[in-house]
């Protein structure tokens, strides 16, 4: 692993944009929470709830990630915001993070929820480092195909995100790109949205 300057710009982005950014929602939360000024709910209360939402956080914030990252691939904010995020041309895992500071700001407004939907902090914090430390694990290896004989290594799918760019936005927990005709499995020529390679 060389620290070279694609890799340092990488982690400048991720700790510096993404580390102060994601610690703001924090701080703010936590002020608002202790200001009882948060809907918040607890085990004691509603166990069913507080459980479920439990499972209810990844596939918000997978539908999250979906929409904000078909927004930043409009052409004005993929040329001005968003283009940070794609100039790896061998993602790893500090460019899963790598983002300009509004779409940092975009990224982690998944973590509105809890500002508006009853949750306990425990919700809160599993949402935000679900949010933080997901994109390090969807840029390793992108090696191997999505289906066939062979196991999957890192994240193919949004290794083609990466390649092809107008594919796979979001991940495969929930078939947004199926739904929206734009998902790619690495299989057979690829072709954009409007049946052009």
């Amino acid at each position: 692993f060389l620290f070279n300057d694609q890799v340092k710009d990488n982690m400048f982005w991720t700790l510096v944009s993404g580390g102060l950014i994601w610690t703001a929602w924090e701080v703010l939360y936590i002020w608002l929470a202790a200001n009882g000024r948060m809907p918040l709910t607890d085990w004691a209360t509603n166990p069913l709830w507080f459980a479920a939402f439990f499972f209810i956080i990844p596939f918000w914030r997978d539908t999250h990630f979906y929409f904000v990252h078909r927004l930043l691939h409009w052409k004005p904010l993929l040329r001005a915001i968003h283009s940070n995020h794609h100039k790896n041309p061998n993602p790893g895992p500090w460019s899963g993070m790598s983002m300009h500071p509004v779409e940092h700001l975009l990224y982690f407004s998944c973590l509105l929820i809890h500002f508006v939907v009853p949750s306990h902090p425990i919700h809160f914090f599993y949402n935000a480092q679900l949010t933080a430390l997901t994109p390090a694990q969807g840029h390793t290896g992108f090696h191997g195909p999505l289906y066939g004989d062979k196991w999957p290594v890192g994240d193919y799918f949004h290794y083609l995100h990466h390649k092809h760019v107008s594919c796979n936005f979001g991940g495969l927990s929930i078939p947004w790109d199926k739904w929206f005709g734009r998902f790619y499995d690495g299989m057979g020529p690829y072709k954009t949205r409007g049946g052009k390679n």
